[in-house]
């Protein structure tokens, strides 16, 4: 019979085997191997189950392992919120054909409120949960995934942490998860600072990287955005993954040419860069075949054979962070950036590529263990740069991220805005507690070939209002519409303002409450494609009610409550208060 522990909140939970050594501490628990035996710890190794009951119409949310996976709805209706599913013939991170996973922590919602089960730690293993039917009932297991490595060829028998905790308040109960977080995670300083604000060159080029256009939008940032900070070298600028350019120091002297002006302009140059991915006609993956993970048969392992591509669609390799010369050639090519060069933000994208599994130089590193090496060595190099990643596999990164996107790429299309407006609210609990939260570049203004209606655009930069966090244009500032440009300084206000997300009462995502100053409330209110309604806002005593955009009164007397009504479809409203 498998022992049982019950917990601080009265949750009783069976631990798997007696090759467990189990630590409790209230609602936690950490686990550690005690077994004799030298057996491969499998993809789905089981630390303990927790059996009860879901009711019907349980609300439940479960994350995903990298940034384009969450998962919502009822236990009989779950829906995918991203473009890429954990599961999906893309990523493969496990097979469709295995139950559901929720990765990181899972939460539901019932009648008495909120349970949250989630991993509070990420050091060697990824953890995840599925749930399963039982006479009566469900039970929810916790797994680990062992990756088929051997005890004995670890470091350490330390396995990883579980919470399990109970609220009536859907904000509470993710505080008392950060507490616990930040226990095996401490939380970086840059948690105290204000997020950064700049402009980026994707999206905002139709074509290509274009280092003329680049300037001219620096001159117009200067002359009338000046409290955008950041200067964004984003994607299409490189030649080929992996080598940048040709080699260190050229491609430095080649970058000078972008970031000098940036820096006489009084901006602050950030740059993106896929750091653990190398493209198969790069020098380094000819010069250099032992620096990568490798396949059973000690060949480069191409990613595609194992899981996606690569970024642009076309088969990478994946650098090994056990290696040293690769920890000494990365911390190199940070260190040039960082202290030569003075880039102060590095957008890490790709991320999910270092953490792929294979054959690696030590034995007994997990890819969760090679991948926090690699991101070790950026830290130590990057001479305190801001460090934002994208594409990355979350909780692996706890501890070692400034910032972190949480949404897929940014598109002006409807269907776009409103999925990654669900996927940056699930996610905006972890704003300034894990990491600065990134949903993507704010677009307000059509281009040639993508654009759409005004009022979607509403919506959109409703969302970045609500969500705080990094802000980063990505439209034409040479071409910005009025609206656009208004937009903007608005936001900007909101940021010098108050640095946190707003506060979802419930899982539904439709209100959102923040204190922007001591006399200032902020009401943003959102439908998703639901019929017209009419919501009543209430303050703690009267006030008067403004539309945060357009700055018109609302009402003809002060009042403590206020009826606003939402348009059909998708929709958006920001509401503020003055006392």
């Amino acid at each position: 019979m498998s022992p049982l522990i019950t917990l601080q909140c009265h949750a009783e939970i069976a631990i798997a085997n007696h090759n467990l050594l189990v630590k409790q501490r209230g609602d936690e628990v950490s686990f550690s191997y005690s077994g004799l035996s030298n057996d491969p710890i499998s993809s789905r190794y089981t630390l303990f189950s927790l059996d009860g009951y879901i009711e019907p119409d349980a609300l439940l949310y479960g994350d995903g392992f990298q940034m384009g996976c969450q998962t919502l709805g009822t236990l009989s209706n779950l829906r995918s919120i991203g473009n890429y599913p954990d599961n999906s013939s893309l990523l493969r991170v496990y097979s469709s054909a295995d139950p559901q996973r929720f990765y990181n922590h899972l939460l539901i919602c019932d009648s008495l409120g909120y349970t949250l089960i989630g991993f509070t730690s990420c050091h060697r293993f990824a953890g995840f949960f599925e749930i399963s039917k039982r006479p009566g009932g469900h039970r929810i297991t916790a797994y680990i995934d062992g990756e088929e490595s051997s005890p004995r060829d670890w470091s350490t028998y330390e396995l990883e942490s579980v919470v399990i905790l109970k609220s009536a308040d859907f904000n509470e109960v993710y505080q008392q998860y950060v507490e616990h977080i930040h226990r095996h995670h401490p939380p970086r300083e840059s948690q105290s600072l204000p997020p950064p604000t700049g402009w980026s060159s994707l999206q905002s080029q139709s074509e290509g990287f274009d280092s003329e256009l680049l300037l001219k939008n620096l001159a117009i940032q200067y002359q009338q955005h000046s409290q955008l900070d950041y200067v964004l070298i984003d994607q299409g600028y490189q030649a080929v993954l992996g080598d940048w350019c040709e080699g260190i120091q050229p491609f430095v002297e080649k970058l000078r040419e972008i970031v000098e002006p940036i820096k006489q302009a009084g901006k602050k140059p950030a740059l993106w860069l896929t750091p653990f991915t190398v493209a198969p006609g790069s020098a380094l993956f000819i010069e250099h075949p032992d620096w990568l993970v490798h396949d059973e048969q000690g060949a480069p392992l191409r990613a595609d054979k194992v899981t996606w591509a690569g970024l642009d669609g076309k088969p990478c390799y994946v650098l090994d962070m056990t290696h040293e010369e690769v920890q000494d050639h990365l911390y190199e090519l940070i260190a040039c950036l960082s202290q030569e060069l003075g880039i102060e933000l590095f957008k890490l994208d790709g991320m999910y590529w270092g953490a792929m599994k294979g054959q690696r130089r030590d034995d007994g590193i997990t890819s969760i263990e090679a991948y926090r090496i690699g991101l070790g060595v950026i830290n130590q190099a990057a001479n305190g740069a801001h460090l934002l990643l994208s594409r990355a596999p979350l909780w692996p990164s706890l501890g070692l991220a400034d910032g972190m996107r949480v949404t897929d790429d940014v598109i002006r299309d409807t269907r776009q805005f409103e999925q990654n407006a669900l996927a940056t609210f699930l996610r905006s609990w972890q704003n300034g507690k894990l990491w600065h939260i990134d949903p993507d570049r704010l677009v307000l203004t059509s281009l040639p070939n993508q654009g759409c209606e005004r009022r979607f655009y509403d919506f959109h930069r409703t969302v970045l209002l609500a969500s705080g966090g990094v802000l980063f244009s990505g439209d034409p500032l040479d071409d910005m519409t009025p609206f656009a440009v208004d937009s903007i300084k608005r936001l900007i206000i909101r940021h010098v303002d108050s640095q946190q997300s707003a506060s979802f009462s419930s899982m539904t995502l439709q209100h959102a409450t923040l204190e922007l100053t001591p006399t200032n409330d902020l009401h943003c209110l959102f439908n998703y494609h639901q019929t017209a309604r009419d919501l009543v806002l209430t303050a703690n005593h009267p006030v008067d009610w403004y539309d945060f955009w357009t700055g018109e009164k609302l009402n003809s007397i002060t009042t403590q409550a206020f009826e606003v009504t939402l348009e059909s479809g998708l929709s958006a409203r920001a509401i503020v208060t003055v006392e």
